[in-house]
């Protein structure tokens, strides 16, 4: 979707003030922009480290976050963007990413914010709940077999799964969620009563199947995802300026 016109504008003065490539002026730059968002299709997301919330009440995460001076951005510009996102002036400040609305979704990415709540993920789902309806955050590493997905509803997380070393679940088993009973321990009673003493215990753990379930799957966007609207690209602090961040992704 191309935005609309002030966006676009804003957008433009971006790339005047921070892109390397040159031979175009304001009137290219707006040609260039319009044809990469015509041209954009729904494809797969990263499902390392993301935040979900729904594509209707999505604005208010904005506040929510503490973001500021937006400008709308192809997704190629916005996730390039939001792995280099960070400079100093003189404090951190950074750079966020929320995708198109895919499926009735809208997805946040930020690397460094984001990594820093990795110790109280909650907090984050519980704030942006609180303001948009619903939220989920989603985050694993394979090579640390960590695990984190947890969703919120209205200010309070509903239902989460964490794994480091241990495993630990918040709230009961949704539908979805695939649990043991007795008759699976039948040869071993004892077992059976260790596993049920957790009720929060499933074996339904992976992040992407709890995301395919809660909202989207970014893992598995593609060209049959039904997509709205254009990504934004925002900053944590008002009035720092979309310049200074090293290298400029390509629109």
């Amino acid at each position: 979707m191309i935005p609309a016109e002030a966006d676009l504008a804003r957008l433009v003065d971006v790339l005047l003030a921070t892109s390397e490539s040159a031979g175009l002026d304001r009137a290219g730059w707006e040609r260039l922009a319009r044809d990469r968002f015509a041209a954009e299709r729904p494809e797969e997301q990263p499902d390392h480290w993301w935040l979900a919330v729904p594509g209707a009440t999505y604005e208010a995460a904005f506040e929510a976050l503490g973001l500021h001076d937006r400008i709308p951005v192809t997704v190629r510009y916005g996730q390039e963007a939001q792995q280099e996102d960070t400079k100093y002036a003189p404090d951190a400040v950074h750079r966020v990413f929320v995708t198109p609305e895919y499926a009735g979704w809208r997805l946040i990415y930020a690397n460094e914010p984001l990594g820093a709540t990795r110790w109280g993920p909650h907090e984050v789902i519980e704030r942006l709940s609180r303001a948009c309806g619903r939220a989920q955050v989603y985050y694993q590493d394979p090579f640390a077999d960590a695990v984190i997905w947890a969703a919120a509803v209205d200010g309070e997380v509903v239902r989460g799964y964490w794994r480091h070393e241990d495993s630990e679940w918040t709230g009961t088993p949704l539908p979805w969620e695939t649990v043991l009973t007795e008759a699976d321990f039948e040869d071993d009673p004892e077992e059976y009563e260790w596993y049920a003493e957790d009720p929060g215990r499933a074996e339904t753990t992976g992040v992407n199947t709890a995301a395919a379930h809660l909202s989207v799957d970014p893992a598995a966007i593609g060209a049959d995802t039904p997509v709205r609207g254009h990504g934004w690209l925002a900053l944590t602090a008002a009035g720092a300026g979309h310049d200074g961040f090293g290298d400029h992704p390509e629109l």
